[in-house]
């Protein structure tokens, strides 16, 4: 909610920023095939098209028939969903040396110090089980989680490794690792999500398929379960990545300002709309004017808490106690918008964006209906 140089809402979950597990139910629906059959030949009828379409253009070849040949097995979605994604990212993956947590940023869990003229934020201490900038995702504010960033074109691919421990041998192993993928130009989006407790510094498994081992590509489908999406969107509604406080400390790169088309790679290699919409009345521009507000955990979860409407998770109780009226650290519990403008005290974030909080928490109650002074539009997926 800041001006133009605003991050994304958050979205979630993550939060981290990615990551696919609900803090609400949702349903998966695992893109199927539809077949249809039509022409005929005869007298006083049209030929069958051959090799083009109804208006008799030639279609274009699909670069993934081979790859999408099986999807009967594990491997043979896995290796379809590859390469649906690599030509939805422009011919590209991220190769296996890249897309390594060991490549990726720290991010830093904080304790709020207060004093009298302020507050300041220092490193919160190892075993902290509140702090003042949780992981929305798990809850949790261990030392040690990454966030990895790659951009190719208008391609990004933005991963996550959190809640590191000493594996047996001594190794470091992550509880969770996840990637999203997300073409800014067309849309087109991809997640992939580890099944925990798989990946360790150096050695997640590659994500595209083409032209990996045989036992690159049987960690890759033992690792990353075929994930369509479906889930990840209840998060990750208005945007693929979704900024928290979690990530204050990183080199967070936002791309909601953009308010571009957002899709799901289908197994079919057709688009398919995430199914959320996004609040687009008037008098949520202060808000919206930097990015889209979602309709599903945006609205129940995230958004309250970045207006310091209701705080959801483990905060330290300095960051529950800023919430309330009149607190001077109120900074502390507003994290809408960013540190990256600036307020001179609450009564001027009141003053700017006081009528579109009244206005979103209202639309919010009603999540995607259209009622009162309350409009939503379907998220564009093209």
């Amino acid at each position: 909610m800041r001006s133009s140089s605003c991050r994304a809402i958050v979205v979630a979950l993550v939060l981290g920023i990615v990551g696919c597990r609900d803090v609400t139910p949702a349903s998966e629906d695992i893109g199927g095939s539809s077949e249809s059959s039509g022409g005929g030949s005869g007298a006083g009828t049209e030929p069958d098209v051959v090799d083009g379409d109804s208006t008799g253009e030639p279609t274009e070849p699909d670069a993934c028939e081979d790859a999408c040949i099986d999807l009967g097995s594990e491997d043979g979605i896995a290796g379809c969903h590859a390469c649906r994604c690599k030509i939805a990212f422009d011919d590209w993956l991220p190769s296996v040396d890249e897309l390594q947590c060991q490549n990726a940023e720290a991010i830093v869990t904080h304790h709020a110090v207060l004093s009298e003229t302020g507050y300041t934020l220092e490193p919160a201490p190892p075993g902290a089980t509140d702090c003042a900038n949780p992981s929305f995702l798990t809850g949790s504010c261990q030392q040690g989680s990454k966030l990895g960033q790659l951009t190719h074109g208008d391609v990004s691919v933005y991963w996550i490794c959190r809640d590191p421990y000493l594996d047996l041998d001594g190794s470091v192993l992550f509880e969770d690792m996840a990637v999203i993928g997300h073409n800014a130009r067309t849309g087109a989006t991809c997640f992939w999500d580890d099944i925990n407790d798989q990946v360790h510094e150096d050695d997640a498994p590659p994500l595209d398929l083409s032209e990996a081992t045989e036992d690159e590509r049987a960690r890759s489908v033992e690792v990353f379960k075929y994930n369509d999406g479906s889930s990840c969107v209840t998060c990750h509604d208005h945007d693929p990545f979704i900024y928290t406080p979690h990530l204050q400390s990183t080199g967070w790169a936002s791309i909601a300002a953009n308010k571009r088309p957002y899709h799901l790679v289908d197994l079919r290699g057709e688009p398919r709309p995430t199914g959320v919409m996004h609040l687009v009345s008037p008098q949520a521009d202060a808000c919206t004017s930097c990015h889209r507000l979602g309709s599903r955990n945006t609205c129940s979860s995230f958004a309250p808490d970045s207006m310091g409407s209701h705080k959801l998770h483990p905060y330290e109780d300095e960051v529950h106690a800023a919430a309330e009226p009149g607190s001077p650290y109120w900074e502390l519990a507003y994290w809408m918008p960013t540190a990256s403008v600036e307020l001179a005290d609450f009564d001027a974030w009141e003053a700017a964006f006081g009528e579109a909080r009244d206005h979103v928490l209202e639309c919010c109650a009603a999540p995607g209906v259209d009622a009162g002074d309350c409009r939503w539009e379907a998220v564009p997926s093209e």
